[in-house]
């Protein structure tokens, strides 16, 4: 971070000295602003006071000076807003003897506290402070207490035992190619053998074919004017001719290759389209061409085997790992049976999420952040090892209390750019989602905060979701908002899993000083939100999986009131919009039973005719005899019989939409209990089980033309319905879900200042029912590693351009990083265990 430069002023009330980053020339146009501010307020109700006169004032209250040091002064300026105000109208701090605030910026800023307690520890002493200089101060968080060297010890090697089954495969994978190196040379080929490519700290290296991150092991062309690098991954597949068994195509000479790119709107496809047969094939003694230009490569050179690291330090670290480990025997996790903690104590830690049969996670762990203890993350352990979702109440209760209003983080984040032209109104546009189309609209920040909390509406009456996209950027969030930023990481339960700089059991917090890390955030999810669901223009974030875990807190809502005369208006809409989709399913299903009746009928048609002709030949060549006319009568009774059955299997089909509808939430009013229970939480999440994948899977692409996106419009076409992040279950479409596959997801209400910890690989969706801001930030588990590695090799499968296909989270690389650092802290801590007991 850009360090802050200083320059020490002198406030015009009091000898205090401050210190801020803002030049002296931004000063003086600060002091003019204050000025005129500080005349227009004196002189509201009070008679016009000169600026002359404010001057003198000012000047008398720095010199006159009560013997006792009491103030004898007619004013003082208030440190929140910095008007010059009458003493009358300020609070003095009694804690600091320094800071006052005016009842104005109290009322206004600090309404939650009252005179009594301002007085006794003002905004500013108790970090709470929301003036525009103290949003920019950063805030030093206090590192937590040091670990007892056995505690840290078990951790350093239970990280070990999760990361050594990574290691292995990466090793397994880079000897299966100096295997394929050697048959290509004709002799033995080790690692001193392999060139190696250094790269700078600050630089990363991307499979060109999978954007998948490379960690070691890779080919690259040796041209210079080429730039080509593939993973072992694709290569492993290339030599396999993964591509053309995929699509079962070959070239002439049996071992071409099909240059891909990204897949376009292919129904079917899941990974990438051809572009063309190319000459790209196999050389004749197995080795990898450089692919051909209309491929991105050069199309004359061979790729040959290069390295990243140091020879055998993969091998290396497996060995020390599996040394550092060697006595370390992790707990027995019993992960069949239902969690004996959270039974015993069963009113306070945990919450009902799922009602599935016979099954023992239909209650999550939710412990309260106030109550945590450090053994605690034992029990954490325990539920994550599962990949159950965690739910951590009170999280803001261990925090200063610092605002996440809105305004105050729009304030925070104010800044303009002398050298960029245009107004401030120009400056400060955004790009937010609307969530009746999916589409982008630019939008000014302050009128989206205004709208978040008042509420927004389209011409024709129907509620206007947007989502705030990536506001401020994530790689930001801690030079923009730093006060901010310290208050969501004191929140943070379980700190060993979530620091993102310390935590001793987040894996991606190893990377080495100075390299380039993943963007894991903190980054901000600021939304609209409507307590009932609307099945169109729904504020939700759709069905996606992360990469990695994740924690989500939920920091601010605000409920929107809408007056019982437009609340009505959207219920006549929403009427009308079931009633028009009703009779598109009606027709739809018409349309599809008809035709697969016909296509039935025509078939026992055929088979009718076929069988008749059978046996007019069978009887014709007994009997000697012909009966045409036979056939032209049973003919007629078939098909008669096959086309009386249309309108009643239409019928059923009604039927079965009109049982849906009656299982569809009921419209409620303003008044009843139902709308007050549903504006109580926050948002709505679904998160399902790892296990459940492969049926959610199945049946999102069962039904796939059900959904909607881009313009309200169904899908015209998905590559992976996960992944493509295009599709929200809506209650009914769960409760088919659970009719047709017996799977359900836990579902559960987030209120304000819970923490939502999301465990890798598990599918999950939101609905906002009141206006939120939400704060979450990515982490690396041990428990997750293998899960995160699976993941990868999914994620690389999908198409060049797919939103989730490149490989963000690097980890290969981090799963090295975390393992070569645990081991030189574990040698330390044994070698210092060795000479305290000498």
């Amino acid at each position: 971070m850009e360090k802050m430069r200083g320059k020490r002023i002198r406030p015009r009330d009091s000898g205090e000295l401050v210190e801020d980053g803002r030049s002296e020339n931004e000063h003086k146009t600060r002091k003019k602003e204050n000025d005129v501010v500080s005349k227009r307020r004196i002189g509201r109700g009070r008679g016009e006071v000169s600026k002359r006169s404010i001057e003198i004032d000012i000047s008398d209250a720095e010199k006159d000076i009560k013997s006792d040091g009491s103030r004898k002064c007619l004013g003082s300026t208030c440190h929140h807003c910095k008007i010059f105000t009458s003493e009358s109208d300020l609070i003095f701090c009694s804690k600091c003897n320094k800071k006052c605030y005016c009842f104005d910026c109290i009322k206004r800023s600090y309404s939650e506290r009252t005179h009594e307690e301002v007085r006794a520890a003002c905004p500013f002493c108790m970090m709470t402070c929301i003036c525009r200089a103290c949003l920019r101060l950063p805030l030093v968080i206090k590192p937590p207490s040091e670990k007892d060297v056995d505690v840290k010890l078990k951790q350093l090697q239970y990280l070990l035992v999760k990361v050594l089954p990574v290691l292995k495969d990466i090793y397994t994978e880079q000897n299966r190619e100096l295997e394929i190196e050697s048959t290509i040379r004709g002799h033995p080929v080790t690692e001193a053998n392999i060139k190696r490519c250094k790269l700078d700290p600050s630089e990363r290296i991307y499979c060109d074919l999978c954007r998948t991150s490379i960690a070691n092991f890779h080919k690259s062309c040796p041209n210079k004017n080429c730039s080509v690098d593939i993973c072992l991954s694709c290569c492993k597949e290339l030599s396999e001719g993964f591509h053309q068994e995929r699509d079962g195509k070959k070239n002439a000479e049996g071992k071409g290759y099909e240059c891909r790119i990204p897949a376009g709107q292919g129904k079917d496809s899941d990974a990438y389209v051809p572009l063309h047969f190319s000459t790209w094939k196999l050389n004749s003694d197995s080795s990898i061409p450089c692919p051909p230009k209309e491929c991105g490569g050069c199309g004359t050179s061979t790729l040959e085997l290069r390295r990243l690291w140091k020879r055998d330090w993969v091998e290396k670290l497996i060995t020390n790992a599996e040394k550092c480990t060697l006595n370390f025997r992790p707990t027995d996790v019993d992960i069949v049976h239902e969690c004996s903690s959270c039974s015993t104590n069963s009113d306070s830690i945990r919450r009902q999420a799922a009602f599935r049969k016979n099954a023992h996670d239909n209650f999550l762990y939710s412990p309260n952040a106030v109550d945590l203890a450090e053994d605690d993350i034992a029990h954490f352990q325990f539920h994550w090892m599962k990949a159950e979702p965690v739910i951590v109440r009170n999280v803001l209760e261990k925090t200063s209390g610092l605002s996440w209003e809105p305004m105050v983080m729009w304030r925070a984040c104010r800044e303009m750019d002398p050298k960029r032209k245009g107004t401030e109104e120009e400056t400060t546009k955004v790009k937010a989602l609307d969530c009746l189309d999916w589409c982008e609209v630019e939008i000014n920040l302050h009128q989206f905060f205004e709208g978040y909390l008042e509420g927004r509406m389209h011409k024709n009456g129907w509620p206007e979701m947007l989502k705030l996209k990536d506001w401020p950027p994530s790689d930001l969030f801690e030079k923009r908002l730093p006060r901010h930023n310290a208050e969501f990481i004191a929140a943070l339960p379980f700190f060993d899993y979530t620091d993102p700089k310390s935590g001793i059991l987040n894996l991606a917090t190893r990377f080495p000083e100075g390299s380039l890390k993943p963007d894991l955030g903190p980054k901000t999810y600021i939304a609209y939100g409507f307590h009932e669901e609307l099945n169109r223009g729904d504020s939700v974030t759709k069905l996606h999986c992360d990469i990695s875990d994740a924690v989500n807190v939920l920091t601010h809502t605000a409920k929107v009131e809408i007056p019982p005369v437009k609340y009505q208006n959207i219920k006549v809409h929403q009427k009308k919009y079931a009633e028009a989709m009703l009779q598109k399913q009606q027709y739809s299903g018409q349309v599809k039973e008809a035709s697969e009746l016909e296509n039935k009928s025509m078939k026992e048609v055929d088979e009718s005719k076929k069988d008749l002709k059978d046996k007019a030949a069978n009887e014709e060549q007994s009997n000697n005899s012909s009966r045409p006319s036979g056939s032209g009568e049973a003919e007629k009774v078939i098909i008669s019989k096959e086309d009386n059955p249309t309108q009643p299997a239409v019928s059923t089909s009604v039927e079965s939409i009109q049982e849906q509808k009656l299982d569809a939430p009921k419209e409620t009013d303003g008044n009843t209990n139902e709308r007050s229970k549903a504006v109580h939480g926050g948002a709505v999440w679904d998160i399902f089980r790892r296990e459940d994948v492969p049926k959610l899977i199945q049946f999102l692409k069962r039904h796939e033309h059900e959904f909607r996106h881009f313009n309200n419009e169904p899908l015209e076409s998905v590559i992976h319905p996960i992944h493509d992040q295009t599709m929200f279950l809506s209650d009914s479409q769960k409760k088919q879900l659970k009719e047709e596959f017996d799977i359900e997801p836990w579902t559960f209400e987030q209120h304000l200042g819970e923490a939502v910890f999301i465990p890798a690989g598990c599918p999950h969706q939101v609905r906002n029912r009141q206006s939120c801001i939400k704060v979450a930030l990515d982490f690396v588990a041990p428990e997750s590693v293998e899960e995160c590695l699976r993941l990868t090799q999914e994620f690389r499968r999908l198409p060049k351009d797919h939103s989730s296909g490149e490989d963000k989270l690097e980890l290969k690389k981090i799963a090295l990083y975390a393992a070569s650092s645990a081991i030189r802290e574990v040698k330390g801590l044994m070698q210092s265990s060795r000479r305290s007991d000498t």
